[in-house]
């Protein structure tokens, strides 16, 4: 199976300079150390001052995945803010790849809601 190339926006936003900067480290030291990840370039933005005293810190990374699974769980267990694929052209995905994945989105879905359902009517 081919690699997955693709860039991945990552932004991090505070009201303190110095946690936003390090808070996009940390996320990038981990994706660093996830098994099937390799990441490849790193071009780091200045840390912006927004609006109100808060604090914006950007970094593209260039990441190769070594298959659909990692490539999913960078999108969901980091958030990036933007994903652009580089390569493959084509990708030829198993169907245990996919099953994998939809029941990552599944699971992340269901502790959305039940996260929602604890803040608004009180549910533990």
């Amino acid at each position: 199976m081919s690699k997955i190339e693709a860039r991945f926006i990552l932004e991090a936003q505070g009201n303190i300079k110095s946690y936003v900067e390090n808070a996009l480290k940390e996320l990038v030291e981990k994706i660093k150390g996830m098994k099937g990840a390799e990441v490849f370039d790193e071009k780091w933005e200045p840390t912006e001052k927004l609006d109100e005293g808060m604090f914006s810190s950007l970094v593209d990374l260039g990441v190769r995945c070594d298959n659909v699974e990692v490539f999913f769980g960078i999108i969901l267990g980091f958030g990036p803010s933007a994903v652009v694929i580089q390569k493959p052209e084509k990708l030829e995905i198993t169907m245990g790849e996919l099953q994998n994945v939809s029941n990552d989105v599944i699971n992340l879905l269901h502790a959305f809601a039940q996260a929602n359902a604890r803040m608004r009517f009180g549910l533990k």
